[in-house]
């Protein structure tokens, strides 16, 4: 079963700025399964899991955004 990752960095260790960074690290992560074959409308991650992790780093933090499909 395929599994797909995006890593970003926010400057920020400040939650309310990670917007831009999550934002980022989706648009990888669609890409990423987008370049694997998969063809998707903008809806295909409507109603799926997505495992988030954000890590501390000495000038911010990485965020990692992890989905794997079902099917």
């Amino acid at each position: 079963m395929a599994s797909y990752s995006a890593l970003e960095k926010a400057t920020s260790k400040h939650p309310h700025d990670w917007g831009r960074a999550m934002a980022s690290a989706m648009a990888k992560l669609v890409e990423a399964a987008r370049m694997d074959g998969r063809t998707f409308e903008n809806e295909f991650l409507f109603g799926e899991e997505l495992q988030l992790q954000i890590d501390e780093d000495a000038d911010g933090v990485t965020i990692k955004l992890t989905w794997t499909p079902d099917s």
